[in-house]
C-alpha cells in the first residue's frame, strides 16, 4: 500500500536541515542572526533566466531569514561569501536541466550550475528542498521555514532527471511561477524566455487532419483518405490518412516544412495519427501492416520518410508521432530515425498501476519493444475520469508505480493528462505534486511526498486527510476493481467508501480551525457530496438534504475555480441540473446558500448514506 504511519517527513526534513548546524568548517553561514556578508554572483553576461534564478534565491531566502542578499553582476573575480549561478553545458555529468550543487567551507563559496538556463533555475530550487526544507506543494503553497541563521552543509550534488520532457495537464500546473518551481517545462505551461523556455510542439497531437487538410483535398482526391468498408473517410476522429499514397508523403511533407519555417523555435514536428480508430483498408496499407505485424508499420514508414527529409534541411528539428490506440505495438522491422520521438500512450488500470494489472499489459511489453527500437519516447498518461473529474480516483500508488517504472525502462519524457479546463478536479493538487516530485526524482518514496504534502497543504488537518488517503487507498487494492479512461465511478467507489471518507473529512475539517486549511479540506468534501448528488438513489442521499448540499457543493466550486464537471460538460451545466432536481428545496432565488461549515456526523446528508454491508 502506497501510505503508512511515515506522517513526520517534514518534520524530519526540518529537523536534519537544523541538525546540519554544525562545526564551522564543515559548513557556510550564509545568515546570522538575520543578518549577511553574502551575495548572489552573476556573469557579466547572462540569460534571462540567470536573473530570475537569483532574483528567485534572493526572495527566497529574505522569506525565511530576513536577509536580503545583493545581487552582482561581472566585475572581479568573486570572492569569499558568494553564490555563483553558473550556466555549465559542457559539464559531462550532467544532462538536459541537470544540475550541480557545490557548497564550499574551505572557500566559503557556493556554486549552484545547471546544464542550460532551466537548469540554472532549477539549482536554486534543489538547494533550498535539499537543505531549508522548502517545498513549492501547490500555486497557493509553499512552505518556507523560518530561521533567523541560514547554515549550510558542505554539499557536492549532481542531479538529471530521467525527463527531459515533464508535463501534467492540471490546470494549476500551467501557471508560470509554479511551473517552473516544480520543475514542469511542456508546451502548455506558461514558461517563457525568462524561466528558460519549455518543450514546444507544432502541432501538439493528432495532426493528420491538419497536415492533409480534408476541406482542401477531399471532394478531388478521396484517394487520400482512409479506406473503411470500401468507402473513404475523412474526419478528425476515426479517420486517417491513406499512409502508402506517395502524394499524400509530398503533401504532408511540405506541410511540415511549412509548419518549421512558421514556428522557427519549435523543436519538435507532430505528424501523428487522428484520434480514435479508422485505419486505411487498402491493398498496398494493409500489405505494409501484415508485412510488419503491427498497423504502426504504415505509420512508421510515412514518419520515418518525412524525417529524413527535416533531417537533411533542419537537422536540429524532432519529428514526434503518437503509438496510440490502435497503433501501439511497434513494428517488426522497421525503425524510428534518430530524429524521431515516439510517444506512446498509456493503457492500463489507474488503480493497480499498468505493470501488476491484466488491464493494458501489453503496456509493459510494447514500451519493452519501443525501448529496443529507439532512445527517444515520450508518454502520454491518463490520470482522471474524463467523465467525471469530481468523483473520488483512488490512483495515487499506481500513478506513482507508472511513473517509476517509466524512469526505469527507458522513457525520457513524460506528460500526465488530468482535468485540464480548470481547478478542483479530486485530489488534484496532491497528484500534481507527486507526479511533480516523481518525475524530478524517481527515487523518493511517494508515501512521503505525500506526506509532505499533506503536512504542509493541510496543517493540523493532516492526520485526517492521510486517513482518509489510505482508506482510498485500501479500496485501490481491491483487484477486481479498475479503472481507465472514462468510467461509471458507481464501479469503484461503494457507498462505504463515501460513507468512511465524510466521516474522515469531517474529522479533518474540525482539527483545520483557520484558514487557509480549513478551505483546501472543504474541497475535499466535492467528490464525495457528488457521488451522492448525481447518484442520490445509489448513495442514499436525503432529499430533505439535498438542497443544501447543492448550494454548498456550488459555493465551494465557484470559490475554487471549478470550471467543468468532465471533459465535456460545464460546472455550471450540472450545477443547474442538480438545481433543477432538488427545486423542492434548493434556495428560492437559486442562489448559493450561506457559506455554513457541512454536517457533523449525524446531520441529515451523512446519516442517509446506506448502512455499511462490509
Amino acid at each position: 500500500m502506497l501510505f503508512h504511519a511515515c506522517t513526520a517527513a517534514i518534520a524530519c526534513v526540518l529537523a536534519a536541515a537544523a541538525a546540519n548546524e554544525g562545526p564551522a568548517e564543515s559548513h557556510v553561514t550564509v545568515v546570522a542572526d538575520g543578518a549577511s556578508t553574502w551575495r548572489i554572483h552573476l556573469p557579466a553576461e547572462h540569460a534571462p533566466a540567470m536573473r530570475y534564478a537569483a532574483d528567485e534565491l534572493q526572495a527566497l531566502i529574505e522569506q525565511i531569514s530576513g536577509a536580503r542578499l545583493p545581487i552582482d553582476t561581472g566585475g572581479d573575480a568573486p570572492g569569499p561569501d558568494a553564490i555563483l549561478l553558473r550556466l555549465t553545458p559542457d559539464d559531462a555529468r550532467l544532462a538536459e536541466d541537470g544540475v550541480a550543487i557545490r557548497i564550499d567551507p574551505a572557500a566559503r563559496q557556493i556554486v549552484l550550475a545547471g546544464q542550460n538556463e532551466r537548469g540554472v533555475i532549477y539549482s536554486v530550487y534543489a538547494l533550498l528542498e535539499r537543505h531549508l526544507g522548502v517545498r513549492f506543494l501547490a500555486k497557493d503553497c509553499t512552505i518556507l521555514p523560518e530561521r533567523a541563521t541560514v547554515a549550510l552543509p558542505a554539499d557536492d550534488y549532481v542531479h538529471t532527471p530521467p525527463f527531459m520532457y515533464r508535463e501534467t495537464l492540471y490546470f494549476d500546473s500551467f501557471p508560470k511561477q509554479i511551473a517552473v518551481r516544480q520543475r514542469f517545462n511542456g508546451p502548455r505551461s506558461e514558461c517563457d524566455e525568462e524561466v528558460g523556455g519549455k518543450w514546444a510542439f507544432q502541432p501538439y497531437v493528432h495532426s493528420f487532419c491538419e497536415l492533409v487538410p480534408a476541406e482542401q483535398y477531399f471532394e478531388e482526391h478521396p484517394e487520400y483518405y482512409s479506406l473503411q468498408g470500401g468507402v473513404r473517410k475523412a474526419d478528425r476522429i476515426h479517420a486517417q490518412l491513406c499512409l502508402t499514397n506517395p502524394e499524400v508523403l509530398e503533401i504532408a511533407t511540405q506541410t511540415v516544412l511549412r509548419w518549421i519555417e512558421e514556428y522557427p523555435d519549435v523543436p519538435i514536428i507532430d505528424v501523428s495519427q487522428n484520434d480514435g480508430n479508422g485505419w486505411c483498408e487498402c491493398e498496398a496499407c494493409m500489405a505494409v501492416v501484415e508485412e510488419e505485424g503491427s498497423q504502426h508499420g504504415p505509420i512508421l514508414r510515412f514518419v520515418n520518410a518525412i524525417a529524413d527529409v527535416v533531417a537533411e534541411k533542419h537537422p536540429d528539428k524532432w519529428i514526434e508521432t503518437l503509438a496510440y490506440a490502435y497503433s501501439t505495438k511497434p513494428p517488426e522491422h522497421t525503425m524510428p530515425r534518430d530524429n524521431v520521438i515516439i510517444r506512446l500512450c498509456h493503457a492500463g488500470c489507474y488503480f493497480h498501476g499498468f505493470e501488476k494489472c491484466g488491464l493494458g499489459a501489453n503496456l509493459t511489453t510494447y514500451l519493452d519493444a519501443w525501448a529496443e527500437r529507439t532512445q527517444r519516447i515520450f508518454i502520454w498518461h491518463y490520470a482522471t475520469n474524463f467523465a467525471h473529474y469530481i468523483a473520488p480516483c483512488q490512483n495515487l500508488g499506481g500513478l506513482a508505480d507508472d511513473i517509476r517504472y517509466y524512469a526505469a525502462h527507458g522513457v525520457n519524457g513524460l506528460m500526465v493528462q488530468a482535468n485540464y479546463q480548470g481547478s478542483c478536479g479530486d485530489l488534484s493538487e496532491l497528484r500534481q505534486y507527486l507526479a511533480a516530485r516523481l518525475m524530478w526524482d524517481p527515487a523518493l518514496a511517494p508515501e512521503d511526498v505525500v506526506t509532505e504534502f499533506c503536512e504542509g497543504y493541510y496543517g493540523p488537518a493532516s492526520a485526517d486527510v492521510i486517513a482518509y488517503l489510505a482508506r482510498l487507498d485500501l479500496a485501490a487494492q481491491n483487484p477486481d476493481i479498475h479503472a481507465f479512461g472514462a468510467w461509471d465511478p458507481r464501479e469503484t467507489a461503494s457507498p462505504e467508501l463515501v460513507r468512511d471518507g465524510l466521516l474522515l473529512i469531517d474529522q479533518a475539517y474540525a482539527a483545520a480551525q483557520d484558514a487557509p486549511y480549513r478551505d483546501r479540506v472543504e474541497r475535499l468534501y466535492l467528490p464525495l457530496w457528488y457521488m451522492q448528488l448525481a447518484f442520490g438513489e445509489t448513495y442514499g442521499l436525503d432529499p430533505l438534504a439535498a438542497g443544501e448540499l447543492v448550494a454548498r457543493f456550488a459555493r465551494i466550486a465557484q470559490r475554487d475555480g471549478a470550471t467543468h464537471i468532465s471533459e465535456g460538460r460545464t460546472m455550471d451545466d450540472w450545477i443547474n441540473e442538480m438545481r433543477g432536481r432538488y427545486a423542492e428545496v434548493a434556495p428560492a432565488d437559486g442562489s448559493p446558500a450561506e457559506a455554513t461549515p457541512p454536517q457533523r456526523p449525524g446531520g441529515a446528508a451523512h446519516d442517509a448514506i446506506l448502512p455499511s454491508q462490509e
